[in-house]
């Protein structure tokens, strides 16, 4: 299949312009195809780097409930904007966005979209984590001393003023797991003017937890959901910090609180902190936590009153982990929840999670996604809010849907694109209209609105118009066994010329290593590839995406059988005869950066070795990863992170010091896995290039395994690039690493 062509594209001043298509398959309105003409192969040059290296067009896309508005985020003439497209009269508008990061945009109603930037908070009762806990304490304890010396012990006012003390005295602490924290501006599309909501609630400033979800009644929007609110002193047995339910107004941003039918004295001594929402906006559940008997709870309300359907007793020092209601079960009367595996004892990254029914009367089903719940999303009917199954994302996202429309429909959006990874990005309210990506193949990746019920088409944007069709590296899914007989999927770019046979190769292991490399486009994979290298990019195991047993299998694996999983990949390519075995090298970026070092103590496999942001000294590395923790470290209870793309998910803690040493196994053979140790055993050319703002790996990493190699006598080639981060999403920090990239290729393992 050829690549479509970009239908999105810089028009008169801030205009963005898209064009419609009629389906290839018009006769049959429930198909659809996507397709593109036929590209001709490359004849001449190869373009200019700095196309290749270009952020993505397009960076975040919703379709509006009644499917007939998409809106998206891109960037026009260097500023960030969102373009309104009506699919009606094909109209446009584009609002300039100010700086910042944006996690998700969603649609309130036909006349607002909610901008969101989620981050990651602990879950529980305290204030502002210990050194704020304290620092009341102190604070509540010199004032007690003052009034103690001013006041007759045993006097009425002092019994007065001693209890008016207590009641700014932040209750018992406690920690029962990690949320999402997000900030959120309803922006009106009319008038181009935005206001955060929270900001104008009460006289306290209120943070979502999570995007507040759009209920209509009488005809009018509200925005409903959990905020946290911040208090200056503890009010009625209640944190500084407090929970409430609001609803508030998607133009003005005001609104009011919630009755769930507790009030305060409800509260007194206990801690609300989240609700869930039917479709309508009704509340079907809370959770709680109870400082007297520190236990948190699960509620619904039986006969007016508010009665617990799930019970836990949290022990702090054990980290007991509290379930987190993700959405309706299956039946609509259910809950499903997200917890800890049942029976499990372990902590931090040990624990496993999945997701459950918690029916009526307490009782839990089966685990209900294929695999873990960390990375197996829940996909709810968007009319009925029911839970219609999950979406795994390896090399390509796989659907499991028990709802029979829902599954058709994803089988219908997964068939447009045949050949290609599909994701579906938003739907509206009848999933039958839907907006999907497709990637892969020789596909850079481009957005589309699709109508099942019309069989109408529309190409929102490829996201990398800017790279001539002929020369992108077409990409494809390969296989092979490790040295034990383990199954190591792959990607394999391939260069548009030469032909495949006896290539210039470069292994390019991913980052992680707890994650995993999917088709679509990737960057440096496609700068190799332009000139004429053939690339792969091992999914060894440990990563994720293939199921929990293939990622366990990376347990301890750190520089052995991790290692060895690449190194099989090039004997693998060279018996296919793709790749010139004397023509090898191995380039990533940090944990992949740690690979290629570890590679270049393996002349036998590798001609040169490349660490962007990589890591040389575990031992530092790991310290320096601890020191950088939040206390108390949420490794303590779960190793998780908020999901800022999906609503009440969450992924592995890529920060996490438990995931880390779970792959690196016993300290005390770290120095022996650390290329700063083993420099006498690098037998080929080593080039290092770090970012200054690298919040993931610090430059020291790179600094000391230069002065280690320039003492040595190694061939080191050291690059600093100002001002960039660990992920290098800046086009100016890309550019810089794929010039030393291919200077450094050119000396030591040159294409032609």
């Amino acid at each position: 299949m050829s690549r479509i062509h970009l239908l999105v594209a810089a028009g008169l001043g801030l205009g963005v312009m898209l064009s419609g298509m009629e389906s290839v398959c018009a006769q049959t309105p429930t198909e659809v195809v996507v397709r593109g003409a036929l590209r001709p192969r490359p004849v001449d040059a190869p373009p200019p780097l700095d196309l290749f290296i270009k952020r993505p067009r397009i960076e975040q896309v919703a379709l509006s409930q009644d499917g007939t508005q998409i809106a998206f985020v891109t960037w026009l003439e260097g500023y960030r904007v969102l373009v309104i497209y009506r699919l009606a009269d094909q109209s446009k508008q584009v609002i300039k966005l100010n700086p910042g990061d944006i996690s998700s945009i969603s649609w309130a109603d036909g006349n607002h979209v909610l901008i969101s930037n989620t981050v990651t908070g602990l879950r529980g009762t305290c204030s502002d984590g210990p050194s704020a806990k304290n620092q009341n304490s102190k604070s509540a304890a010199s004032v007690r001393n003052t009034l103690s010396d001013s006041l007759k012990p045993g006097s009425p006012d002092a019994v007065s003023m001693m209890s008016a003390m207590d009641s700014i005295t932040t209750p018992g602490c406690a920690y029962y797991g990690v949320r999402a924290q997000t900030a959120v501006t309803s922006v009106n599309i009319a008038e181009r003017a935005g206001v955060g909501l929270g900001s104008r609630m009460s006289e306290y400033a209120n943070l979502a937890l999570g995007t507040p979800e759009p209920v209509t009644a009488d005809g009018k929007t509200e925005l409903i959901g959990p905020y946290l609110e911040l208090r200056g002193l503890s009010m009625s047995g209640q944190p500084t910090k407090r929970v409430y339910l609001w609803r508030s107004d998607p133009e003005t941003g005001q609104g009011k609180l919630i009755d769930d039918g507790g009030g305060d004295l409800d509260r007194e001594n206990r801690y609300v902190d989240d609700w869930l929402l039917d479709k309508q906006g009704h509340i079907v559940a809370r959770s709680v936590y109870s400082f007297r008997n520190e236990q948190f709870s699960i509620e619904r309300k039986t006969d007016g009153k508010w009665k617990p359907v799930l019970t836990r007793k949290i022990v702090t020092r054990e980290g007991t982990f509290a379930p987190f209601m993700a959405g309706l079960g299956r039946d609509g009367q259910s809950i499903v929840i997200f917890d800890v595996e049942t029976g499990s004892t372990a902590q931090g990254a040990g624990r496993r999670f999945h997701y459950y029914e918690l029916a009526a009367d307490g009782a839990f089903s089966a685990p209900l996604e294929p695999g873990d719940a960390t990375r197996d999303r829940p996909i709810f009917n968007p009319e009925t809010g029911r839970l219609a199954g999950f979406v795994r994302t390896g090399e390509a996202p796989e659907y499991s849907l028990n709802d029979p429309l829902m599954s058709r429909l994803y089988q219908k959006a997964q068939d447009a694109a045949p050949g290609q990874a599909v994701r579906v990005v938003s739907t509206a309210r009848d999933p039958h209209r839907m907006i999907i990506f497709a990637q892969g193949g020789e596909e850079p990746g481009a957005y589309f609105f699709i109508d099942f019920m019309t069989g109408k088409t529309l190409e929102i944007g490829d996201i990398h118009p800017e790279v001539p069709s002929e020369w992108v590296a077409s990409q494809k899914v390969v296989s092979y066994k490790a040295s034990d007989g383990l199954d190591i999927g792959a990607l394999l770019t391939l260069p548009p010329k030469p032909e495949p046979k006896r290539l210039p190769l470069i292994v390019l292991p991913h980052d992680g290593p707890q994650a995993h490399d999917q088709r679509g486009y990737d960057w440096l994979a496609q700068v190799l590839a332009s000139r004429g290298y053939l690339v792969l990019q091992p999914n060894y195991r440990g990563s994720d995406g293939s199921g929990p047993a293939f990622m366990a299998a990376g347990k301890g694996q750190w520089g052995r059988w991790m290692q060895s999983d690449l190194a099989d990949g090039v004997r693998y390519l060279v018996g296919e005869g793709l790749a010139d075995p004397a023509r090898v090298c191995i380039i990533g970026n940090g944990y992949g950066g740690y690979a290629a070092l570890e590679g270049a103590t393996a002349p036998e496999t590798y001609r040169c070795a490349g660490a962007l942001g990589g890591i040389s000294d575990i031992g530092d590395y790991a310290g320096w990863v601890k020191g950088r923790r939040p206390l108390p470290d949420p490794d303590r209870i779960a190793s998780l992170t908020a999901d800022p793309q999906w609503p009440r998910a969450f992924s592995p803690d890529p920060g996490s010091v438990s995931i880390v040493t779970g792959y690196l196994g016993d300290p005390a053979g770290w120095n022996a896995l650390s290329p700063r140790h083993q420099v006498a055993e690098i037998k080929v050319p080593v080039l290092l290039v770090h970012q200054t703002d690298d919040k993931a790996v610090p430059v020291r990493q790179s600094k000391v395994m230069r002065d280690a190699l320039q003492a040595a006598g190694k061939a080191v080639t050291y690059a600093e690039l100002p001002g960039s981060d660990h992920e290098l999403t800046t086009e100016a920090a890309r550019l810089a690493t794929a010039e030393a990239v291919l200077d450094f290729l050119k000396t030591y393992n040159p294409a032609n």
